[in-house]
This record gives C-alpha cells, structure tokens and sequence, in this order.
C-alpha cells in the first residue's frame, strides 16, 4: 500500500470518528460525558472541519481508488457539520435553547 492510500485512509477513519463524535454531540449521546451543550457542539464542529481538511488534502494525493472511502466519509463529516453548526448557530440567537 502505497503512502498517499494509507494517508486517505487514516484520514478517512479520522473523518468518520469526527462525525461521530459531531452527531453524538448533537444528539444528547456525548453530552453524557460531557455536560455542557455549546463545548460538545464546538467540538464536534471543530473535529469535522479538521477532518475535512485533511479528507481533501489527502485525497488530491492518493489513488483514484481511495475516492471511494474519501467520498463517504467527506459525506459523512458534512452531515456532522451541518447539524453541529446549525445546532449552535441556534442556540446561540435563541435565548434558553440548550
């Protein structure tokens, strides 16, 4: 396995991990763990956009082959974003949200 397939893979299990953590968050599933709603939303924000970052980097580099696992994890972390972001955006002009 070449350097650039190894890189969208990792790359590609970071990014699913990230939009885990992104829709457990929003979800009340990580809120568990821990208890403030506006820190587990910027975090899993925060996770999913490194993860796309570097999901695109990476997958410029890589064989056309690893677009497959690229795609449906770059799928996967802008659900995470879109729910994390719009989660917070709403609880921070709605008083009394969280």
């Amino acid at each position: 396995m070449t350097f650039g397939a190894r890189l969208v893979l990792e790359w590609s299990f970071i990014g699913a991990v990230a939009s885990w953590v992104a829709i457990a968050g929003a979800f009340d599933q990580l809120y568990l763990l821990i208890p403030n709603e506006p820190l587990t939303l910027t975090l899993g924000l925060g996770l999913t956009v490194i993860s796309l970052y570097g999901l695109v980097h990476s997958a410029r580099r890589g064989p056309r082959w690893a677009l497959i696992p690229a795609t449906v994890a770059i799928i996967a972390v802008i659900a995470g974003i879109v729910t994390d972001g719009s989660l917070l955006a709403l609880g921070l002009t709605i008083p009394g949200f969280y």
